[in-house]
């Protein structure tokens, strides 16, 4: 047996017209901003690689590229184009450790949906919040 979903399920659209509820999507659409750019940032979910590395991100912030490549199994190479790329999104930053650079989740956004894709975190690790400052572990 499924959970219930945590979003409602619209009804009042089954007691209009269609034509009427057509017009009504429409504005609606209209009036939306950042499909694009929304839609661009979704499709990095689409490989495989890169959804793996912001698994790992979520569970153990503050990785190295080398420590992904070899736990992914992807080349080195092929693992910092990736990060470079949810970099670019800004679902992900670098942050300097002396002369090394890990990577975290940037973006809360993210982080609650690798929640909802059942992303977990490793046991004991201090999990950055939002702004990049270390917040509370987690069990």
């Amino acid at each position: 047996m499924s959970e219930p979903s945590p979003h409602p399920v619209h009804t009042a659209a089954r007691d209009r017209a269609d034509e009427h509820l057509v017009a009504e999507l429409r504005g609606l659409l209209a009036n939306a901003e950042g499909f694009e750019a929304l839609a661009a940032r979704m499709a990095l979910l689409a490989d495989r690689l890169r959804l793996r590395l912001l698994f790992c991100l979520h569970a153990h912030p503050g990785v190295r590229s080398s420590d992904l490549a070899r736990a992914t199994g992807a080349q080195e190479s092929t693992t910092s184009h990736a990060l470079a790329l949810l970099r670019e999104a800004g679902w992900v930053r670098a942050v300097r450790h002396g002369r090394e650079v890990r990577y975290e989740l940037a973006d809360p956004l993210v982080h609650e949906l690798l929640h909802d894709l059942g992303s977990g975190h490793l046991p004991g690790v201090e999990h950055p919040t939002g702004d990049g400052r270390a917040g509370h572990p987690h069990p």
